[in-house]
């Protein structure tokens, strides 16, 4: 049996003060991060990651484990894998997110009695949820634009966002552009709308800021230099034709791709993609581990960030990559995305792929040290995910 509204402070007042953070969903790495690094005291938080069967499937989990229990991972951290049927999200979310529902109020029954129950929604569709649950705060954390997700539902998705906004107690958004967004969409709730940056996780930061590229991976050793690294999933928001234009303009070096490579795709972006692979000094090294990408990073003499600017999503995106580079402390070059000329003062963001070609021939004439390492590596360390984590927190009307 739920502990009542009442029981609940009469306890929490008798021990502490006290939140059960609840969020929903960290299948994004970046979030997961984020959440993992809460170390308030008198916190407690469940880590939920949910999937449909498809998902699931495609993410290598066998059908024999999808009852995964309830796991501690931290002194007041949990994490629960949900696998539920497809269409649980849009289809039939007041039925499908039941267990989710159930999962939250048994945890939190269990593990986090004195709390006052706070639900993270990381999709507006998650409004569901908070009609399950009932919790006493209500953050909605807004990671993308999701029309540009589901654009056959985009007007659904639109309307449910703005009520997601208008009832939260803060709205959270990692792009200054969606906080922007929302606050001309939804004025009545502007001053509950904040941008927070992605902060960088302690465990990627480096020791020190590598002014000059640091020892590479074994599997980059035998790679003439210079190297040019771009972490990413090959895709369509990747700017194919100024990254085939830079392999050609550093013969004698290398352009290394670290990321998935999606299934044989038609259209324009594909056939340059295709092109660019097909250079001798590029090398597409694939997946790799989170927990070793910083590896690569900070191997890199110029850490790329070469996004399409005329791209819908890239336009409201705020890149993983700013953070990931800037713990290493080594130099970046970015295309003018809104979010990156934000940290213009840190790296070079350059207009055009002339100035992006030359910004890294500037910087490689520098002997791969464009002097700023200190103040990029001085950010992040001001950045941590337990530092923003903590900023987030500072909002809650509690």
């Amino acid at each position: 049996m739920a502990i009542t509204s009442t029981r609940r402070t009469e306890v929490s007042q008798a021990v502490e003060p006290a939140l059960a953070l609840a969020v929903a969903d960290v299948n994004w790495y970046t979030t997961e991060n984020l959440f993992r690094e809460v170390q308030r005291p008198g916190v407690s938080t469940l880590l939920l990651r949910c999937f449909d069967y498809y998902n699931a499937w495609m993410r290598g989990i066998p059908p024999w484990a999808w009852g995964r229990a309830l796991s501690q991972c931290g002194p007041r951290l949990w994490q629960r894998e949900l696998v539920l049927p497809s269409g649980w999200m849009k289809s039939f979310p007041a039925l499908g997110m039941r267990p989710i529902g159930r999962s939250i109020r048994s945890w939190w029954r269990e593990h986090a009695p004195a709390g006052r129950l706070a639900l993270v929604m990381t999709y507006p569709h998650y409004l569901y949820l908070r009609d399950i649950v009932k919790p006493d705060y209500q953050i909605y954390f807004n990671i993308d634009d999701y029309t540009q997700y589901w654009p056959r539902w985009a007007q659904r998705v639109s309307v449910l966002e703005q009520q997601a906004v208008r009832e939260a107690d803060v709205t959270v958004c990692v792009s200054r552009l969606r906080a922007e967004e929302l606050r001309a969409a939804v004025p009545a709730a502007a001053e509950r709308i904040r941008h927070l940056p992605h902060g960088s996780p302690t465990n990627m930061l480096s020791e020190h800021p590598w002014d000059h590229p640091a020892t590479p991976p074994a599997d980059l050793a035998a790679m003439p230099r210079p190297l040019l690294g771009y972490v990413g999933n090959l895709e369509d928001r990747v700017d194919w034709r100024l990254l085939d234009r830079l392999s050609a303009a550093f013969p004698h070096g290398s352009v290394v791709v670290v990321g998935k490579a999606l299934p044989k795709q038609r259209g324009a972006w594909y056939a340059d993609c295709e092109r660019f692979l097909a250079r001798p000094n590029v090398h597409a090294l694939g997946w790799r581990p989170q927990d070793v990408i910083h590896e690569y990073n900070r191997s890199f003499d110029v850490c790329l960030i070469p996004y399409r600017t005329d791209h819908p999503f890239n336009r409201a995106c705020s890149p993983t990559k700013i953070m990931d580079y800037m713990s290493t402390g080594r130099p970046i070059v970015s295309t003018a995305l809104p979010e990156c000329r934000l940290y213009d003062q840190l790296f070079h963001v350059a207009a055009d792929e002339a100035e992006f070609i030359d910004a890294v021939r500037e910087i490689l004439a520098l002997g791969s040290d464009d002097g700023r390492a200190p103040q990029r590596f001085d950010w992040a360390s001001s950045n941590t995910c337990q530092r923003v984590a903590e900023r987030l927190l500072d909002w809650l009307p509690v």
